[in-house]
Order: C-alpha cells, then structure tokens, then sequence
C-alpha cells in the first residue's frame, strides 16, 4: 500500500510540470541563378588604332548571355577600374583615350558609375551583350592602351 500511494505521488508530481516550447521554421525561396554561358573574362580587342581614326573606329563586340530559369530577374551595374571621365566613359591608360560600353540591343550607353539596370520576367536564353566604343577627349599620344571594368550581375 505504501508503495502504491508512493508511486502515485511521484506520478502525481510529474505530472504537473510541463514545459511549452515554441518552434518557428523561417526562410526565403529564391529562384536558381541564371547561368552563364559565356566566359566571366572578356576582352573588346582593338589592335592597332591611328590616332586620327579613333572617332571612326568600328565598335567590338563584347558577348554576354545567359540560361535563366523562368520567371528570373536581374540587376546589372558596372565599375570602371581606371576610373571614369563621365557616368558613360571610362578612362584607359592612355591621356585623352576613353572608352564606352554600348549595349548592343539598343546601342544605348551603359553606366560606368554603378547604376543598375534591371532585367525582369526572364526565360531560357539571354542576351545582354555589349559593345566596346573608343572615345577621343582630346590629343591622343601613340601607344598602347587598356581599361577594364567590373560587370556585376545581381539575381532577384
């Protein structure tokens, strides 16, 4: 009897306490990046250029695509290196040379100083490919020439 009646008041005893624990599951769905399908090192290639032919120099193709899932958006801003002479020319390492990114949907001037453009509602294969434009700001020295910038593509 002493046992039941120990038994029961330990029961009893748990019984009683209990603890509430409260769980939370959080997190964001995202789409898959695009992917690209070009290389992530890409040259605009002059070669020889006269001094007086700069402003009548054929633009070079720079080619950017892209395999997005569908329903992908993205943003895309540049930085020049060298720096920039204004929002759409960047400096080269020559005085008085610049050199512009076109985009080559619409031959509009991409900016240089880190504002985006935004893509949206993008499916399958993507085009974003640019071209390269020189650009004369003055009297041009002889010699040989380079100006790289940053390409950021952020995924929405």
């Amino acid at each position: 009897m002493k046992t039941s009646l120990l038994a029961l008041a330990l029961l009893s005893a748990t019984a009683q306490a209990a603890d509430t624990v409260n769980i939370t599951v959080r997190g964001t769905l995202t789409r898959p990046p695009c992917v690209l399908s070009t290389s992530t090192t890409l040259t605009a290639e002059f070669g020889d250029v006269r001094t007086d032919q700069v402003t009548t120099t054929a633009t070079q193709p720079i080619p950017v695509q892209l395999i997005c899932p569908a329903g992908s958006s993205m943003n895309v801003s540049f930085s020049a290196n060298n720096g920039t002479h204004t929002a759409t020319v960047a400096k080269t390492t020559v005085d008085n040379l610049g050199v512009s990114l076109l985009w080559a949907a619409d031959d509009s001037l991409a900016n240089l100083n880190g504002t985006t453009k935004r893509y949206t509602n993008l499916s399958g294969n993507v085009d974003i490919s640019l071209k390269a434009q020189l650009i004369a700001r003055g009297a041009l020295t002889p010699g040989a020439f380079s100006s790289s910038m940053v390409m950021t593509i952020n995924y929405l």
